[in-house]
């Protein structure tokens, strides 16, 4: 009897212990095929790798067939019950002559949709929904286009045209596609992601990936995201990429781009995620100057690609931001998350009541300054990433919660609504960067019904 105890206590001894080495193993053998270490066969280092990734591609496949069952993309829907705090207040239609130009998903196509909404009675004034199969299928295989799927692919930071077109970036391409149709106009298969906005010779800012910026570091460009600005003309052409890394580098700011790492290397030292295009000339900066937002960096740079110069660039108060922008010839404006990254929320905010905050720099007294503070902090707006703000010539702000799905819109001293893009009675939908249009700005496309062609 005390034979067989021994013998079986020591056959799970022993099979805990292989399976400690073997866990050790294969964690040690992944680390270093990340790594680039030598000391694996490139061959094997690319199967643990491969192996490696297997759990999660079942794990998401089998999200996929469920969400294909239940006709419902899990991936662009939010636990309303986990989201939703006690002190949200749904105020949606509102006495607002603006429009909202909302990206998320639509509660009647249960895909990622654009819509024009007005404000004051809430009616739906355009709709492009995506043919998302069709465009998937015209976009190459990139790190951007990994995962995405019909079900679950979302419209980032539409552009509305006067005629009626919606440009917008997805699954790292660039589309331009009409009302009513699903199918585009055009895509750009270039690697773009995050913002879009348009400059003020009609083409188009937008951010990219480039393969230069490590030219001369072989094994920094195997392991290093080089994000870029790329210049894009309406027509859907790609006319210029700058390598911010690149950039970086011949304006002496290697400290800023590598030397804050410490031990470990990120493979995304910069990830930029917004670009502002200067619409004229002014003391600080000149018509077509690029305002770009770091978010790894916690930095602002100020680009003239015109000559490659960066003319200011600032590192905080600001904290993992999103969201500039240029409000006269002496101001800018950005969107702070004021999150450490890396961190789950809430403790990703540095206090209990921490929040987004939208900063003011006035480059004529170097100050900061935080005019909507008070509302912010009143109406606790935070997310920990994602995040866009509008400052309306009104005075007013917009704020976009991206990673809660509620949209906000502020008088100087007020809350005057608030939208949460529910989706059933259990969920909250996913939203993607939008707008708010002032009537002058929705006016082009509303002046006559749109040529469904």
């Amino acid at each position: 009897m005390f034979s067989k105890i021994a013998f079986r206590v020591w056959s799970v001894t022993a099979a805990v212990f292989v399976l400690l080495v073997v866990v050790t193993a294969t964690a040690w053998m992944t680390r270093h095929a990340l790594l680039g270490g030598s000391r694996l066969d490139p061959r094997l280092a690319d199967v643990v790798l491969l192996l490696s990734e297997f759990p999660s591609s079942v794990v998401q496949a089998a999200i996929e067939a469920r969400d294909r069952i239940v006709g419902e993309p899990s991936r662009l829907m939010h636990d309303r019950f986990a989201v939703e705090e006690p002190h949200w207040k749904h105020v949606f239609p509102a006495p607002d002559p603006g429009y909202l130009l909302l990206s998320g998903l639509d509660n009647d196509t249960k895909r990622s949709a654009i819509q024009l909404i007005r404000i004051s009675d809430g009616q739906v004034m355009r709709r492009w929904s995506p043919d998302w199969k069709a465009i998937l299928a015209r976009i190459s295989a990139t790190e951007l286009s990994e995962g995405w799927t019909d079900m679950n692919a979302i419209a980032t930071h539409p552009l509305l045209l006067p005629g009626g077109d919606v440009i917008f970036n997805a699954a790292g391409a660039m589309i331009r596609m009409g009302p009513c149709v699903g199918a585009p106009r055009w895509i750009l298969n270039e690697s773009l992601h995050h913002s879009i906005e348009l400059g003020p010779d009609g083409d188009l800012w937008t951010l990219s990936i480039a393969t230069d910026g490590f030219a001369d570091a072989p094994w920094l460009r195997q392991r290093l995201r080089d994000d870029a600005v790329a210049q894009v003309s309406p027509e859907g052409r790609l006319l210029n990429r700058w390598s911010f890394a690149r950039t970086m580098m011949n304006n002496g700011l290697h400290a800023l781009l590598l030397g804050t790492q410490g031990e470990h290397l990120d493979d995304d030292p910069l990830h930029l995620n917004h670009v502002a295009v200067a619409p004229a000339d002014g003391p600080h900066w000149l018509r077509g100057d690029l305002l770009v937002s770091a978010r790894h960096r916690s930095t602002l740079f100020l680009f003239r690609p015109s000559t490659g110069e960066i003319v200011w660039h600032q590192t905080g108060p600001w904290l993992a931001q999103h969201s500039v922008a240029f409000l006269d010839d002496r101001r800018i404006s950005v969107f702070s998350n004021h999150v450490v990254l890396g961190v789950p929320e809430p403790q990703a905010f540095l206090t209990a009541d921490g929040g987004g905050r939208v900063m003011v720099v006035d480059f004529d007294t170097r100050t900061v300054t935080e005019p909507f503070r008070d509302l912010l902090a009143a109406a606790k707006v935070r997310t920990v990433t994602g995040g866009l703000a509008q400052i309306l010539p009104d005075g007013g702000l917009f704020v976009e919660e991206t990673a809660k799905g509620r949209h906000l819109r502020f008088t100087p001293s007020q809350l005057l609504w608030s939208r949460v893009n529910y989706f059933g009675a259990a969920h909250i939908g996913a939203v993607e960067w939008s707008r708010y249009l002032t009537p002058a700005e929705a006016a082009p496309a509303l002046a006559e019904p749109p040529a469904c062609r």
